[in-house]
C-alpha cells in the first residue's frame, strides 16, 4: 500500500509543476521564491491565488478552498477518490502502487516488456470498459438556453466555417458574450459545457466550464476527449491519432480533412492515463502530440541555462517527453515540434493552414523510450 507521508517527502519541486502540468495550470510568476503561485483550479477560478508552499509542501487557496494537500488538490480537480489520487502522485514519482518501489529498480528489463505487451493487448480488447466512464448531463435541453444560428466572426476568419461549427454543436450565449462549446462522450452524449469568453475581464481564463443559474456544467478532463465522437471512426481506419490542446484545432482539422480527421483535444497540457488507455483500446499504432507552441526554441543558447526563461523552456520541454513517454512503449510516437518559425507563440500547428500543419508533419521527430537530448 502507498504511505502518503513517503510520497509526501519524495516530492521535489519539479514533481509539482509537473503534476500542476498533469492538471492543466502552469506557474503564474516566478518560480525561484519559496511560493509559486496557480490558478485557482480547486474550484474552477480563474485568480491566481493559489499558492504552494515549498517548505511545507502545502497547498492554500486564499479565494475559497484553504489549507490542502496536493492528494485534496488532486480529489478536487479530478473528482476522484483519495487513492487515485495517491496513485496519481506515485506515478509521478515512479513508484509502484503494489510495491511502493521504484519500477526501474523492482522490475527487471525484460519482465517489464513482456507485462507492457500483455498490458496493451489487454487495452485493445477492453474498450466498453474504458469509455463512457463520465456521467450524461441530465438536463439535456440545456443547449437551448443558448442561440444556435450565432457564430463568432473570429473564428470564421480563422478558418472554422459555420458548417463545421454547427457539425461540433458550437452555440452563442449573447448575455456573457460567450461561445458555447458542448463537450460530448464516445457516443454523442452530453458531459459537460466548456465557455470560450470573449469578455475582456476573462482574457486570462477565456476557456472554462459555464456557468448558467448556479450550476457549474463542468467533467473531467482527464477522461474525455473532444472530438473523440466526431474523430472515432477516422482514428480506427487509420490506426493513427493526433493529440492537441484545444477545441479549435480539433474543428480546424476536421475543416482541412472532414471525415479523415484523426485529431482530439485533451482541453490542456496534459494526457492522463485514459486518455491512453482509450486509444489503445481503438487500436491506435501511431500518436502525434501536437500541443500549442509555448516558447520559440530558437531564442536559447547554451549561455541561457541559468535563465529564468530558459529553465521554464526546459520544464515545458520535459512535460512534453513525459506525456509523449505514455506512449513509446506501445506504439509508435511523435511531436510536432516547431524548430523553423513557422508558428507564432501560443500557436498550434493547426493555426497557421494545412500547408504549415503538413509541413510540420513532414518534420514530425520520433520520441523514444530512451530520449537523446
Amino acid at each position: 500500500m502507498l504511505d502518503k507521508d513517503y510520497l509526501i517527502d519524495q516530492l521535489t519541486e519539479q514533481n509539482v509543476l509537473n503534476i500542476m502540468y498533469r492538471l492543466g495550470v502552469q506557474p503564474h510568476g516566478s518560480t525561484q521564491r519559496k511560493e509559486i503561485w496557480f490558478q485557482t483550479i480547486c474550484h474552477c477560478g480563474d485568480s491566481h491565488k493559489l499558492c504552494y508552499f515549498k517548505e511545507t509542501k502545502s497547498f492554500y487557496c486564499y479565494t475559497n478552498c484553504g489549507h490542502m494537500s496536493i492528494f485534496n488538490l488532486i480529489m478536487q480537480v479530478e473528482h476522484c477518490s483519495f487513492s487515485s489520487a495517491l496513485s496519481i502522485v506515485a506515478d509521478e514519482l515512479g513508484i509502484n502502487s503494489r510495491q511502493g518501489l521504484n519500477k526501474s529498480t523492482s522490475i527487471s528489463n525484460s519482465y517489464k516488456e513482456i507485462n507492457e505487451i500483455q498490458n496493451y493487448l489487454s487495452l485493445r480488447r477492453k474498450t466498453s470498459e474504458i469509455l463512457n466512464q463520465i456521467p450524461v448531463l441530465e438536463n439535456t435541453n440545456i443547449l437551448n438556453y443558448f442561440e444556435d444560428n450565432v457564430f463568432y466572426e473570429g473564428w470564421i476568419q480563422e478558418g472554422i466555417s459555420i458548417l463545421t461549427m454547427k457539425y461540433f454543436g458550437i452555440r452563442w450565449y449573447e448575455l456573457e458574450k460567450h461561445i458555447i462549446i458542448p463537450h460530448v462522450n464516445s457516443d454523442g452524449e452530453i458531459v459537460g459545457i466548456r465557455r470560450r469568453s470573449l469578455q475582456e475581464k476573462d482574457k486570462n481564463n477565456k476557456y472554462m466550464p459555464e456557468i448558467l443559474e448556479g450550476v457549474i456544467y463542468t467533467h473531467s478532463l482527464n477522461m474525455n476527449f473532444y472530438g473523440l465522437f466526431q474523430h472515432k471512426e477516422a482514428i480506427k481506419k487509420y490506426k493513427k491519432v493526433v493529440i492537441v490542446e484545444s477545441e479549435k484545432s480539433v474543428m480546424l482539422a476536421h475543416e482541412y480533412y472532414g471525415d479523415d480527421a484523426f485529431v482530439v483535444a485533451t482541453c490542456g497540457f496534459n494526457i492522463s492515463n485514459w486518455h491512453r488507455d482509450i486509444l489503445l483500446s481503438l487500436g491506435v499504432e501511431e500518436v502525434i502530440l501536437g500541443f500549442d507552441k509555448d516558447f520559440n526554441e530558437l531564442d536559447f543558447t547554451e549561455s541561457d541555462e541559468n535563465n529564468t526563461e530558459y529553465k521554464k523552456f526546459q520544464r515545458y520541454v520535459n512535460r512534453v517527453y513525459s506525456l509523449a513517454y505514455k506512449f513509446t512503449s506501445y506504439c509508435r510516437t511523435y511531436v510536432l515540434w516547431d524548430r523553423f518559425n513557422k508558428l507564432d507563440i501560443k500557436d498550434s500547428p493547426y493555426d497557421k493552414g494545412k500547408e504549415t500543419l503538413e509541413f510540420l508533419m513532414e518534420n514530425k521527430i520520433q520520441i523514444t523510450t530512451n530520449r537523446e537530448d
